[in-house]
C-alpha cells in the first residue's frame, strides 16, 4: 500500500518537471525570435485569406494587405495585396 503511494508521488513531480520544462522551453524559444518566423507569418496569412475568401469582410481585407506589406518588407516576400474596392 505505502509503496503505490511512493510511485504515485514520484510520477506526480517527474510529471510537474516534465510540464515545466516544457513550458519554460516554449517561453524560451518564443523570446529568441522563432515566434516572429517568416513560415509561422505567411501560414497566419493563409489562414486569413481563407477566411477573407468565406466572408469578404472589408476590415479584415485590409487588415490582411497590413499583414501582406509588413511580411513583403520583413520576410522579403512576393505575396500580392488583395483588392478590398
Amino acid at each position: 500500500m505505502f509503496l503505490n503511494q511512493k510511485m504515485s508521488n514520484k510520477f506526480l513531480k517527474y510529471s510537474l518537471v516534465i510540464v515545466a520544462s516544457g513550458a519554460i522551453a516554449i517561453v524560451a524559444l518564443y523570446g529568441v525570435g522563432l515566434g516572429n518566423a517568416c513560415s509561422i507569418k505567411q501560414i497566419d496569412i493563409t489562414g486569413d485569406l481563407k477566411r477573407y475568401d468565406q466572408t469578404k469582410d472589408p476590415e479584415l481585407c485590409s487588415q490582411i494587405n497590413d499583414k501582406i506589406s509588413q511580411f513583403d518588407n520583413d520576410c522579403k516576400g512576393n505575396i500580392e495585396t488583395l483588392d478590398c474596392g
